[in-house]
């Protein structure tokens, strides 16, 4: 398994509810395929240094997780497809080995 983050900039018009429920979409998409979720880090409401998808601001979630590369590709397909997301940031951490 690899370590991953991502980052999501999501349509700031959407109610709580409705962003807990798009979260545990993405969190049970990564689970189901024994991955792990290390850390949700919500940081709410922020503006964009420019406007996208006529978005002036964007409710900012990360998400740290453990999951084998296979299934990257269907969570990079879901997140596509999902309209609440107006972008979003996947990245491979770097975890450092230990020198003999």
């Amino acid at each position: 398994m690899r370590s991953y983050e991502v980052m999501l900039a999501i349509n700031p018009q959407i109610e709580d509810k409705e962003l807990d429920s798009l979260l545990d979409k993405l969190k049970k998409l990564i689970t189901r395929t024994k991955g792990e979720i290390t850390k949700t880090n919500k940081w709410g409401k922020r503006k964009l240094a420019y406007e996208i998808k006529d978005f002036t601001e964007a409710i900012y979630v990360v998400l740290n997780f453990n999951a084998d590369e296979k299934i990257i590709h269907e969570f990079e397909r879901v997140v596509k497809l999902e309209e609440r997301v107006i972008r979003y940031l996947l990245t491979l951490q770097h975890v450092e080995k230990k020198s003999k």
